[in-house]
């Protein structure tokens, strides 16, 4: 048995690296779909909207909190700059997690973008949601570097179980948002015991001092440069429908949503990373060896992915609303009308955010963060328009979903021109990090 499944193994690396890592999510998924029917009994849309708002700042700010130097890991030319990009980025996760929780709570205190519904504590929670999903990017980069996918398999199984769990048990004693935030904050420390013990047995042999680190983060300055600001643009785009929404028609109207990203898009997301973390590992050692195979593997991929998710979306596009009433309550039937109508959304997003991950691997940052720049600019005229025509909500919903939607094919295609690209020419722009 054990050596069929070494043989399995070095026949089908990346589909066995995929299985390792989508089973521990998918599994770890499996506590946050079991949790959403008790969370919607336990908790009014008003708390899930809260608990929405306090994800998708978290969702913002997480990019940021290593300056991206963490995706540099997995393609450092050898175990010593890897070991200094990882101290690195812890270091930064430090001073970026109070930058953050303060910038959430000037923001709770201007009535910015619709993050006055949250509780003041809201911001002091934040500070060490940020530490720890910062520092577990770090320890995800590094065991995928090393090839170590059952350690983060495991890891998505501890975390996403004991933060559902928290929640449940949180709203079952009546804390209402704050046993829904304090879970949440919580839940983003577990699963990270395993993978620390890994890395650190690694740094502690190699020293960081002020030559080599400025080496290090000079030498993979793109990183910071176009890669931070591309993602956290790309992130505020994904994020912003929810505030708008709290904005425009009230922080019910954002639970609702908030529902539809819990259940629909938050499995596009953690299947998605599982793929793009198998895809980024597989892809960095094509573009070293051979740059003909990379491009092969990037459509192989692409055509994978449209077969997996074409069936579910097209059941929540058929079905979503019996679904969402049947699964969460009648009085959560709205969501079921969103769920349906950002169903293309979510497909698209499935297929192309995996793939992605190739413009760290070749360097095509500064073409990404022209993309995201025009993107974001569309997604917020869609909002002017939804003020100042007096859109109905669902309209306002189903324009984000066409310009997502629309943006993802286009997203596509850029991805496609950059390995088109390198397999051409291979230049200095485009030389693997």
């Amino acid at each position: 048995m054990l050596n069929r499944v070494s043989i399995l193994r070095r026949s089908f690396p990346f589909a066995t690296s995929v299985a390792v890592l989508s089973g521990g999510t998918t599994l770890g998924h499996c506590f946050t779909i079991a949790a959403a029917p008790f969370l919607t009994r336990l908790y009014p849309p008003h708390d899930v909207g809260n608990l929405g708002l306090f994800s998708e700042f978290l969702g913002v700010v997480a990019v940021a909190a290593s300056m991206q130097y963490d995706a540099a890991i997995v393609s450092a030319p050898d175990e010593k700059r890897a070991a200094q990009l990882a101290m690195l980025s812890m270091l930064f996760t430090l001073p970026m997690s109070v930058a953050g929780g303060l910038l959430l709570y000037a923001m709770i205190h201007l009535s910015f973008a619709g993050f006055e519904a949250l509780p003041v504590y809201a911001a002091w929670l934040m500070v060490p949601t940020i530490m720890f999903a910062g520092i577990f990017s770090v320890l995800r980069y590094w065991s995928l570097r090393e090839t170590s996918f059952g350690i983060v398999s495991q890891a998505m199984i501890f975390q996403n179980g004991g933060r559902s769990l928290l929640q449940v048990a949180m709203g079952m004693i009546g804390l209402h948002s704050f046993g829904l935030l304090a879970g949440e904050a919580l839940g983003r420390g577990l699963g990270m015991s395993r993978m620390l013990r890994n890395v650190w047995r690694v740094m502690r042999r190699h020293t960081l001092n002020i030559y080599d680190a400025s080496r290090a983060l000079v030498s993979n300055r793109r990183f910071p440069l176009y890669s931070m600001p591309s993602s956290l643009l790309n992130q505020l785009g994904t994020s912003l429908p929810l505030p708008l929404l709290v904005t425009l028609y009230g922080a019910d109207a954002g639970g609702y949503y908030a529902l539809v990203w819990r259940v629909l898009a938050l499995p596009v997301v953690l299947v998605g990373n599982s793929v793009a973390d198998a895809f980024h590992s597989r892809a960095a050692l094509y573009a070293r060896e051979d740059r003909k195979r990379l491009f092969l593997f990037f459509n192989r991929t692409t055509a994978v992915l449209l077969g997996i998710g074409i069936v579910p979306a097209l059941a929540i596009f058929i079905f979503g609303e019996p679904i969402f009433v049947f699964a969460f309550g009648a009085k959560w039937k709205l969501s079921g009308a969103m769920a349906a109508i950002v169903s293309p959304w979510f497909l698209t997003a499935f297929i192309v955010s995996p793939v992605s991950r190739l413009v760290y691997v070749l360097q095509g940052q500064a073409l990404k963060l022209i993309y995201d720049v025009l993107i974001l600019g569309a997604n917020l005229s869609v909002f002017y328009f939804a003020r100042r025509l007096a859109w109905p909500m669902l309209h306002m919903v189903a324009a984000m979903s066409v310009m997502n939607t629309a943006s993802k094919v286009v997203y596509y295609f850029v991805l496609l021109r950059i390995a088109a690209t390198s397999l051409r020419t291979p230049s200095a722009h485009f030389k693997p990090a």
